[in-house]
């Protein structure tokens, strides 16, 4: 019988993984997929030699659970963080402009970046100016509102939404801004750009993204006597004592359910006296007995919020920009992947989150969509040649962050005694982001040392 079985090979898992093993538990670890990374993960382009990562991913310095994850598996040296936050934008027309924030205590360092950037006009200024001062001193008051809603009521103009904002809240919550919750954007503020100079600054990844933890983690977790399985599907959550009453969400539920392992997807049966489950809720759902799904109710009410991935190859560098925001495209934010990697290549890749409206299109769509975008945006562009390209459509890349879901989040904990969730989707109190799905790591693990009396 296993010690700690987790399911799912992601930020997540991971975490959970090594923190269970840095406290002497015994871990073994599945993921159905032939590598580790869940949807932060990185492969090989066999066309190219490119390493090119399944999304774009970016960290911030307030992601400390992050941090302190890289730190103790040894790979924070992969992230190469901003001295301070600098965001660069470029509008249609070819126009580029900059926020850059100097060395001054917060939220003063972001507020004097704004009055001395030329992204904004003076009316706009004083927009960014009013909703600081009110976002620091109301707290209350917009549980129900989306983020486009509460945006309006701080005296926030379209032009200013529609330009800095928006961008802002799709990056953060891969939702549209008239659904997104305000609650969520709040606290994503808070915490990004008005709680300190160094948490507001953005770190890229300088590899792939799976090069930056997922083998690192494995070998934590196995040079202390656990084990990591790729290829190893679940199927069923084995649970006995179905049919008796119990609520959801309660922190120490009466132990009628128990979670006695897994069965995978060949028929083998895998008995552990603790279970975390570090999937999406969506794939939850598939190993839950049906009967059990109503004590589960993330599992049927999250809906899931699509990125999509355009990486280019041009036959010479297109922008000496590391990356950029995007003002009147469809794709929202670009990425200098050549130049993040350090290497000479012409290679780009543009995002585009919450993606509802694009994802049914075709690539070749896709592709013309962000040639034209990139030629208006970019003029070297359009004399440069397209030598390869690959889009990338996570249908399922994160939960919609919609009004309302804050309250079916869940604990850690669960209504079945011996089972334990992580991931983006739990109650971290933040978004769908690597710092969430690493936080509720951290989270389940302590709640089953806890639980083990240790």
């Amino acid at each position: 019988m296993e010690d700690v079985l987790i399911i799912g090979g992601g930020f997540a898992g991971l975490t959970a993984g090594v923190a269970l093993s840095k406290a002497g538990r015994r871990v073994r670890l599945l993921e159905q997929r032939p590598h580790l990374g869940g949807r932060a993960y990185s492969f090989r382009d066999s066309y190219t030699g490119a390493v090119v990562d399944n999304g774009q991913h970016i960290l911030m310095g307030c992601y400390h659970a992050t941090l302190e994850f890289l730190k103790e598996i040894g790979t924070s040296d992969r992230i190469r963080f901003q001295p301070r936050l600098a965001v660069q934008f470029l509008d249609r027309s070819g126009r580029l402009t900059a926020l850059r924030c100097p060395a001054l205590p917060a939220p003063w360092h972001l507020l004097a970046g704004v009055f001395a950037s030329n992204s904004f006009d003076l009316r706009q200024k004083l927009e960014v100016l009013r909703l600081g001062y009110r976002s620091r001193h109301t707290r209350n008051g917009f549980e129900r509102q989306s983020v486009d809603e509460w945006l309006q009521s701080l005296g926030q103009s379209e032009a200013l939404r529609h330009n800095f904002w928006d961008l802002l809240c799709i990056a953060a919550l891969n939702e549209d801004p008239r659904v997104a919750s305000a609650v969520l954007f709040e606290r994503v503020l808070r915490l990004a750009l008005f709680s300190s100079p160094s948490d507001s600054r953005i770190g890229l990844p300088r590899a792939g993204l799976s090069d930056c933890y997922t083998q690192a983690a494995a070998t934590y977790i196995t040079t202390r006597g656990g084990r990591v399985e790729t290829r190893r599907s679940a199927s069923e959550l084995l649970i006995s004592g179905r049919g008796t009453s119990s609520q959801p969400r309660m922190p120490n539920p009466e132990p009628q359910l128990v979670c006695e392992g897994v069965r995978l997807a060949d028929g083998e049966v895998i008995e552990a006296r603790t279970v975390l489950s570090a999937v999406t809720c969506f794939q939850l759902g598939r190993l839950l007995p049906p009967d059990l799904l109503p004590s589960f109710p993330a599992v049927t009410g999250l809906r899931p919020a699509p990125i999509i991935s355009i990486n280019l190859w041009f036959d010479r560098p297109v922008t000496d920009l590391d990356f950029v925001g995007l003002r009147g495209t469809t794709v929202q934010w670009l990425f200098n992947k050549g130049r993040i990697f350090g290497s000479p290549e012409g290679y780009v890749s543009l995002v585009l989150s919450g993606a509802h409206q694009h994802i049914h299109r075709s690539r070749e769509e896709l592709l013309a969509i962000a040639l034209c975008e990139l030629g208006d945006l970019l003029p070297v562009a359009r004399q440069a040649r397209l030598e390869h390209f690959i889009i990338i459509k996570e249908r399922f890349a994160t939960f919609s962050p919609r009004g309302g879901v804050e309250s079916i989040r869940p604990l850690s904990i669960t209504p079945v005694r011996g089972l334990y969730l992580a991931g983006d989707w739990t109650a971290t109190g933040l978004p769908a982001t690597i710092e969430g799905a690493v936080k509720s790591g951290y989270t389940a693990a302590q709640a089953i040392l806890s639980d083990l009396g240790l």
